[in-house]
């Protein structure tokens, strides 16, 4: 009765401290319930106990199977992961045991008074088994332990754990042996020849798994190498697309343009180009256009008198400044206007005509200090809060999906920027029939406005610090001026 008691003390801790390490070992978090597995671990050291009567050197054994079968159906972990854990586990908790085994020494010293043998043997044994679990858990605090180990890994630090717990689970069994007094020379140079076999084996893993990760160290800065270049190449491309984008689109604006007022050979061979580009060159049948006199100015006025004729569009110009003026300092050049104008109008264009009373208007003026001043309106619809909040610093388009590309409103504030000119956006505009126009002022203040009814505009652009937010309460419909005369 009293071997079957120690068994019990003996056996039941090393399946308890078995159990903790292979759950640290694998990351497995324990639950309150796990604590009823001590009474199936007393019912399995109870049966290993009665198996191993007659055969004592099965007792490793006996633990090695109880400990896998169980580890298997509670965590239904892979069947390699179970055996090769489970082994690192129980070859722990039996390393463990052996150390608790030589403190506890002078405990027994302390005991030896008791006079009952059979007593004396259970407190030495309780001992063992409350140092063993306090060193288990104790193990398991180090910062290296804790983060486990993966069964499936390719470093030596696994194979070693392994190798050393099929040792101890070797010599246990051997230990466990009746006629090992006989023959304990040669269990030691058996002991010993496993050890220098798993050695070998380790060592030459070793070397494997340390040319492997010299070559894949390699490759990955081969990998690198290679991605830096790439990417290196990927930006050159995307700068140079950027800038070829941005030159095509200007080219498909200008060009009709320059067919317009182009003459004899220079005529031909632009016509040629557009033809070549699949561009239209069409021209306007309508008389008394409003001009400038200058043709660079004109033309984007007199194609957007062109669209009109030939779609369902109504267009009204208003040239209350002499716009010649503008540029006779030089300050402001010809080209930037035409290029402002072309894109603003384009715009304007393609949103008017996604209204039912399609309808664009351009005013040329000056403000009361005679600053330059242009003004675009249209009746398409407002522009989108995403659009807004990126406008001036993104190429974000109005038309997504319908072939835009945001390379002219970009265009725009960089010619605002050149020249530090104002930039107003107006969703309710002071004329009749028009539901947003874009202001233009070349007063060097690089102001940027927005008027608008929405509150989702408002919270859009609530970011930008550099966006003045002007909320509309009400709109005066008497005071609105009549731009229908298109």
């Amino acid at each position: 009765m009293n071997e079957f008691i120690l068994a019990l003390i003996k056996y039941t801790p090393i399946f308890i401290c078995m159990l903790y390490a292979y759950t640290k070992l694998l990351r497995v978090k324990l639950k309150v319930l796990d604590l009823l597995d001590i009474m199936l671990f007393v019912g399995l050291s109870a049966v290993l106990y009665f198996v191993t009567v007659y055969v004592k050197m099965l007792v490793p054994i006996g633990l090695l199977i109880f400990s896998i079968a169980f580890l298997f159906l509670r965590f239904r972990k892979s069947f390699y992961e179970t055996v090769t854990v489970g082994t690192i586990a129980l070859g722990l908790s039996i390393v463990i045991y052996i150390l608790a085994f030589l403190i506890s020494t002078p405990i027994a010293a302390l005991i030896s008074f008791i006079d009952d043998l059979a007593l004396r043997n259970i407190i030495a044994q309780l001992s063992i088994s409350l140092i063993q679990s306090a060193f288990t858990f104790l193990l398991f605090k180090i910062k290296r332990l804790r983060s486990g180990i993966y069964a499936k890994s390719k470093n030596a630090t696994f194979d070693i754990l392994l190798y050393v717990s099929v040792v101890c689970i070797f010599t246990m069994t051997l230990i466990y042996t009746k006629e090992i007094r006989e023959y304990w020379i040669n269990v030691v140079i058996l002991v010993i020849a496993l050890c220098g076999l798993l050695l070998i084996v380790w060592w030459r893993k070793n070397i494997t798994y340390t040319y492997r990760e010299a070559i894949e160290k390699q490759n990955v800065e081969r990998l690198e190498n290679s991605f830096e270049e790439y990417k290196l190449s990927a930006a050159e491309n995307e700068l140079q697309l950027a800038v070829y984008s941005k030159l095509f689109h200007y080219l498909n604006k200008v060009l009709p343009g320059c067919a317009l007022i182009a003459e004899g050979d220079a005529k031909n061979m632009l016509q040629r180009v557009l033809h070549e580009m699949n561009l239209a060159n069409e021209k306007c049948a309508l008389q008394n256009i409003p001009q400038i006199g200058e043709s660079v100015i004109d033309v984007p006025i007199i194609q957007l008198y062109t669209a009109a004729e030939r779609k369902n569009l109504k267009v009204s110009t208003t040239i209350s400044a002499d716009v010649k003026n503008w540029f006779s300092d030089s300050k402001i050049l010809k080209e930037d206007i035409h290029i402002l104008l072309s894109y603003l109008c384009d715009n304007a264009i393609n949103s008017a005509l996604g209204s039912p009373n399609a309808r664009a208007r351009v005013e040329l003026s000056a403000t009361a200090n005679h600053k330059p001043l242009i003004c675009i309106y249209d009746s398409g619809e407002p522009f989108d809060e995403e659009v807004l909040a990126k406008l001036g610093l993104e190429q974000v388009t109005t038309r997504a999906g319908v072939g835009g590309s945001g390379i002219g409103l970009f265009t725009v504030f960089e010619i605002l920027a050149k020249y530090n000119a104002s930039f107003t956006l107006d969703e309710a505009p002071p004329i009749h029939g028009y539901t947003k126009s874009i202001t233009v002022t070349f007063d060097e203040s690089h102001s940027f406005v927005v008027r608008t009814l929405r509150e989702s505009v408002v919270a859009a652009c609530a970011a930008r610090k550099e966006i003045v937010i002007q909320r509309i309460i009400g709109i005066d419909l008497q005071n609105l001026r009549d731009g229908t005369n298109g």
